[in-house]
């Protein structure tokens, strides 16, 4: 079926940077959660809920000052422009633009970003290099079928309906490649050598597991009682014990679908881990069955067959990332000063409060 590509397509062939954008992403997400929209069934269903390839765009043409901090004022116009081109190229922090909580963080994140471009110097090759994004853009749309049913749209059509011009787009992406390198620039290799030494968030742990759960992982109804759902973990484990081999046991009781059919391997970094599945899998002796463990999903089996710590070069991103992503909020908590913030709503959800 063609179609036009959704913007969570979109976002995935964006040119923002990518260190700069999942650094973005994580203060989103963090967002989220300390306002109480990252959580529950009603936020997610919302998000489920909204079409991400027709938006609503706010209005940007308002010059009500919505924020004061040292050195400068946030109108609603130009914020409200900013949420615009964010929801564009991450279309998950839509749900949030209704929460007042969530919005003063994204508040405090548009005033480090202004803060940053300060900074860095104005550069002639930040020039060239939102030119040729901005060209990659308009040709990854261009290139895009059309929505069925629907004319194909030129790239300034699209960007219109989401409420942002082509020049705003230009200096949001020369923007974003000044606040990218003023944190790469602080990004020494020692210390990301240092952090990959002292941490254990680089493990490599490959081991055979038979998961036995006690909800149905597609519609999270109960499928078994604890108590039934152990039991059967002990039989896994008597079997195994007894000469079993992982491949058979594994394909005919395992609820993991992902494992179940190769043995029960997987392999991975205790810290993508359930808390409980990781600390199993970091303490048991190697080759050897270990009695059920309880996690979030049910009962598991376990055998570790390798322990070992990831290349360095091959996590070095990864830990950069992180690293960026630290810095960042560290700069917000540090310099963004805010004296003021009005922000639409607010009122309402006093006096919901107070109701």
């Amino acid at each position: 079926m063609n179609r036009f590509p959704k913007r969570k397509e979109l976002f995935e062939m964006r040119p923002i940077k990518r260190r700069l954008a999942t650094a973005m992403s994580a203060l989103l997400a963090v967002s989220l959660f300390a306002a109480g929209c990252g959580s529950g069934d009603d936020g997610k269903d919302q998000a489920n809920e909204q079409d991400p390839s027709k938006p609503n765009p706010l209005p940007t043409t308002s010059k009500k000052v919505v924020a004061e901090y040292e050195g400068g004022k946030v109108r609603e116009g130009e914020l409200n422009l900013y949420l615009n081109i964010m929801s564009f190229f991450q279309p998950q922090i839509a749900p949030m633009l209704d929460n007042a909580e969530a919005k003063k963080e994204i508040v405090k994140q548009y005033i480090a970003e202004r803060l940053i471009v300060e900074k860095v110097k104005d550069d002639k090759k930040y020039d060239k290099a939102a030119d040729k994004a901005l060209k990659d853009f308009e040709e990854q749309l261009k290139q895009a079928p059309a929505q069925e049913g629907e004319e194909k749209k030129d790239p300034e059509e699209v960007l219109k309906e989401s409420g942002i011009k082509k020049d705003e787009l230009r200096t949001f992406l020369k923007n974003n490649n000044k606040v990218s390198d003023y944190f790469e620039d602080k990004v020494k290799e020692k210390d990301l050598k240092k952090e990959y030494e002292k941490s254990d968030a680089y493990q490599s742990i490959t081991l055979n597991h038979v998961l036995i759960s006690t909800k149905d992982p597609q519609t999270q109804e109960e499928k078994r009682s604890d108590k039934e759902a152990k039991k059967r973990a002990e039989k896994v484990q008597q079997q195994l014990e007894d000469g079993a081999k992982f491949k058979e046991v594994a394909k005919k009781y395992s609820d993991d679908p992902g494992s179940k059919d190769g043995a029960g391997e997987i392999e991975g970094s205790p810290d993508q881990w359930d808390p409980a599945f990781a600390e199993a899998a970091q303490d048991l002796p190697l080759d050897e069955i270990s009695d059920p463990i309880k996690s979030q999903f049910g009962y598991h089996v376990m055998k570790v067959k390798e322990r070992g710590k990831q290349p360095y070069d091959e996590v070095k991103d990864q830990i950069k990332e992180k690293k960026i992503q630290e810095m960042y909020q560290k700069f917000i908590e540090d310099e963004v000063e805010v004296k003021k913030m009005d922000l639409p709503g607010d009122e309402d959800e006093k006096k919901s409060e107070e109701k």
